[in-house]
């Protein structure tokens, strides 16, 4: 193989290598804003509408752990005061 063709494998290689990372982001990013998304709409059923700092103190947030805990938090808080504690 000439280094012409050694070179251009490499950066094919580092392509598909940057092409999988972003692959992989952009699935964290949609996990991360569907269960936001989840979260306010789980708020809006049970207690009507979601203060705007609240909402975005949810948005801010990008654990998919933490998430999911905090869409537990909306389905069992009595109101949206404990829910917010829950943050």
């Amino acid at each position: 193989m000439s280094l012409a063709e050694q070179l251009r494998e490499e950066g094919r290689q580092e392509v598909r290598s940057l092409a999988e990372q972003f692959r992989k982001e952009g699935r964290q990013a949609g996990l991360i804003a569907s269960k936001q998304q989840d979260i306010l709409e789980a708020l809006e059923i049970r207690f009507g509408t979601v203060p705007e700092g609240l909402r975005e103190e949810i948005e801010l947030i990008g654990d998919p752990a933490k998430l999911t805990n905090l869409l537990r938090a909306a389905i069992r808080s009595t109101d949206i005061e404990s829910f917010a504690r829950e943050l």
